[in-house]
Formats: C-alpha cells, sequence, structure tokens
C-alpha cells in the first residue's frame, strides 16, 4: 500500500543528496563518539568505529550497525514520541558505557535524528538541556531544522525523563 510512497521517498532523497553533496557531510561527529547525520544509503556512509546506530525513520530501509541497531521509527517532519526518545536514549547510553560509538540518523540528519541527539547530549550530562544540545549540534552541522513538533517532545521529555545526566560536564569524554 505504501510503496509508491516508500519509493518517492528513496528516490527524492537519493536525488537530494546528489544536489546538496558537496554542502553538507552525511553524517556529523557532534561529540566525540557521537554522530548525527542522514539514511546511510551505503555501507560507505557509515561513520567511522563500526557504530551501533539509532534509526529514526519508518520509510527507509533499515541500515544496521555492527554494534547493535534500534530504530525508533518515526515519519518525516513528525517527532519520536517522548517514550520513544528516553527508549533511544538509555539504549544509546548503554552503548557508550560499553565505548562503542553512536550514529543517530533520520534521512538527512536535520530533524528526527537532531532531537534524539539532543536528548542524548543531556543524558550524556554534555550539556544541561536540549537547548544548548540544539546550538552545540548546530554549530557543527549548520543545516538542521528542528520544528515545533520535534522541540514539544524533547520539552515534554525533559520534564518527565528517567534518564539522569553522568556527574560532571563531558563526563564520557
Amino acid at each position: 500500500m505504501f510503496s509508491p510512497y516508500l519509493y518517492f521517498v528513496r528516490a527524492f532523497s537519493l536525488l537530494r543528496r546528489r544536489r546538496f553533496r558537496s554542502r553538507e557531510p552525511p553524517y556529523t561527529e557532534v561529540i566525540k563518539g557521537l554522530y548525527v547525520g542522514g539514511w546511510p544509503s551505503s555501507p560507505d556512509k557509515m561513520p567511522p568505529g563500526n557504530p551501533a546506530v539509532v534509526d529514526c525513520t519508518c520509510e527507509l530501509p533499515s541500515v544496521s550497525g555492527k554494534n547493535g541497531y534500534l530504530c525508533v521509527p518515526t515519519w518525516d517532519t513528525r517527532a519520536p514520541d517522548p517514550g520513544a526518545i528516553e527508549s533511544a536514549v538509555r539504549w544509546a547510553c548503554r552503548k557508550t558505557s560499553q565505548n562503542i560509538p553512536i550514529f543517530i540518523h533520520c534521512a538527512y540528519g536535520h530533524g528526527r535524528s537532531v532531537a534524539v541527539t539532543c536528548a542524548l547530549l543531556v543524558a550524556l550530562g554534555v550539556v544541561d538541556d536540549w537547548k544548548n544540545a540544539e546550538k552545540l549540534i548546530r554549530d557543527k552541522r549548520p543545516y538542521i531544522r528542528m520544528n515545533a513538533l520535534h522541540r514539544k517532545a524533547l520539552e515534554e521529555w525533559s520534564k518527565n525523563r528517567l534518564s539522569t545526566p553522568k556527574t560532571g560536564a563531558n563526563a564520557r569524554y
């Protein structure tokens, strides 16, 4: 039933990447071992170090990491719900405690994946709140575009989160 839409999304994604390929890398290292980016259309588009993958798409095929894979299925322009953000954060925190790099991606690395990355940066104690996390990510990946739904989900996640930050800023790093 969704086949025509899924084929369109994949084709559009590949065309858009070719058009903007010189302006933006497929992924960006936000802090040591934490990457955010767009859907890796092939294994050579993955960050180094065999990262665990948090996939924030439901419209693109999965590209598993050798150190684990978690899907937070979210449609483009929508936001993961706060419970899904919390699950992703807890999973990624377990991976980082094992010194496994993390790659969080959505279609382009601009919205859904950035929202989850913001929450992870807070949980790791790198920043105090998701707004500072967004600024940190924007400094490294200027093309991000979180929308009102992403911000609302992060606000709700912040109020009700179960994950706790590690002691001290940059505790892992």
